[in-house]
């Protein structure tokens, strides 16, 4: 396996841009993960890596257009927060790793004569060891990082590193099935809204909300359902909740949000209802 040399820092005061910075950006921002992130998508990815190559830290990470924005992390201090944000300075030694679309391990960062003005060499508080694995999608875009980090000089084998490629692949992979969740998920709803508005003339958004939490198996008031109670895709039961009738089954298999696609998901309850209201806020 061909590594990747530390280069040496910026001359400016910020780290160098990949050469397909913008798109690159956009993906990152595609993956919705930067406003949201989700650290249980990750953890197991840090925690297999600090495992198997016996470092003391390994964190993964986002780089959108202006920041280094930290997903997950195994051993890292109880300082560290997920969706916290580093600025992409010239001393972001991570930022450097997106340049390449090999690793870049380091024994000792402390040998290295270019880097003997980074603040936290100068000050004893950097790490010896060091090693960035860039997160590459199906689109060769460097979406992020995965690195670890250790307070001693230390090796990483040639079947530790291939093993990190791995990790990093994966990581990869779920990010790009995230991509496309997304845009399925934006996709029955656009279609959804077609056919209910050709179903219900002057159907609103409340009514989409509401037949989505209903197939979700989640309660919702007749209130709240009026206009479907109206036009008898629901009825009312003797709590004053709404429950959909056979005409609103068939609406709902009409609009393509039946219980397949809707499970794949893998939500319910609270969660279930907190995605709806954040895709409708969206929406609006």
């Amino acid at each position: 396996m061909s590594l990747q040399v530390l280069p040496k820092p910026s001359s400016g005061d910020e780290a160098p841009r990949p050469s397909n910075e913008t798109r690159r950006a956009q993906a990152v921002v595609k993956t919705g993960l930067i406003d949201a992130p989700n650290s249980d998508l990750f953890q197991i990815y840090c925690d297999l890596a600090k495992d198997l190559t016996g470092f003391e830290q390994a964190r993964f990470s986002l780089f959108d257009g202006e920041a280094q924005c930290s997903m997950a992390g195994a051993g890292v201090p109880e300082s560290y927060e997920v969706g916290g944000r580093t600025e992409r300075s010239k001393w972001n030694v991570c930022s450097y790793v997106l340049l390449n679309t090999e690793p870049m391990v380091i024994e000792d960062f402390y040998k290295d004569p270019d880097w003997s003005e980074h603040p936290f060499i100068k000050s004893g508080d950097a790490p010896h060891a060091y090693a960035g694995f860039p997160v590459v999608n199906k689109d060769n875009y460097a979406l992020g990082t995965l690195c670890l980090f250790n307070t001693e000089p230390k090796k990483m084998s040639s079947d530790q590193e291939n093993l990190l490629v791995r990790i990093s692949k994966n990581i990869a992979h779920l990010l790009d099935l995230q991509v496309e969740q997304r845009s399925l998920t934006s996709q029955k709803i656009v279609q959804a809204t077609d056919v209910l508005s050709e179903e219900l003339p002057g159907a609103t958004l409340l009514d989409l909300k509401a037949l989505l939490l209903l197939e979700s198996d989640l309660k919702v008031s007749a209130r709240d359902a009026n206009g479907l109670v109206k036009h008898g895709f629901c009825t009312e039961d003797v709590k004053s909740n709404a429950i959909l009738s056979s005409t609103g089954r068939l609406l709902i298999e009409k609009m393509g949000i039946t219980p397949k696609p809707m499970k794949r998901l893998k939500i319910s309850g609270d969660d279930a209802s907190e995605l709806i209201d954040k895709m409708f806020s969206e929406l609006q």
